[in-house]
């Protein structure tokens, strides 16, 4: 699935969207030999749920490498405020960038999420079904906008089809690489 979340609103200037990338949560993990006794160090379990692969950086120094939908892990990192970066792997693109305050030595989630979204507005004069990729997201009321936000970065083809019958009277393919949103009208 392309698209986890969409939204319908009625056209308006300077729509700005801003969702977090990152989810940070404590997991409570603790040492099998019992609460943190003797551990003095954290561990970032970083989770990459963006669409592509990303360089992962703590700190401006590199990290590793984590491919969509996979997760690699940070070891001994010590207490204290650290800045972490996600950037689009073997580039300067940077996806995310946190500092996080590791305020005792357990085990830390990172999740990378995609904050880039389609603005979609509707001037056809008739409602509309939207298709992401091949797959129904939406239907969408004519004049009105729709939003569709974390789409996962990469290429994704959407098409706007008639209600009634099915026919395709508009797509477009779009290439998602930044943290941005993207916009598309469809009229006659």
């Amino acid at each position: 699935m392309v698209i986890p979340r969409k939204h319908e609103k009625t056209p308006r200037a300077g729509i700005v969207l801003w969702l977090s990338i990152f989810l940070l949560a404590p997991l409570g993990c603790k040492n099998a030999t019992g609460p943190d006794e003797g551990i003095t160090t954290a561990r970032m379990i970083v989770n990459n749920d963006c669409g592509v692969a990303v360089d992962i950086f703590m700190d401006k120094i590199f990290q590793f490498s984590v491919e969509y939908q996979e997760s690699q892990t940070i070891q001994n990192i010590s207490v204290g405020e650290h800045e972490f970066e996600a950037k689009k792997k073997d580039t300067e693109i940077v996806l995310s960038n946190v500092t996080v305050d590791l305020f005792e030595p357990r085990d830390y989630v990172l999740t990378i999420e995609s904050e880039a979204s389609l603005h979609i507005t509707n001037s056809y004069g008739e409602s509309l079904n939207i298709y992401g990729d091949g797959e129904l997201l939406s239907d969408i009321n004519s004049p009105s906008t729709l939003i569709i936000e974390n789409v996962l970065y990469g290429v994704h083809l959407f098409e706007a089809k008639k209600v009634g019958d099915g026919t395709t009277v508009a797509s477009i393919s779009i290439d998602f690489s930044e943290n941005k949103a993207y916009f598309w009208t469809i009229s006659q």
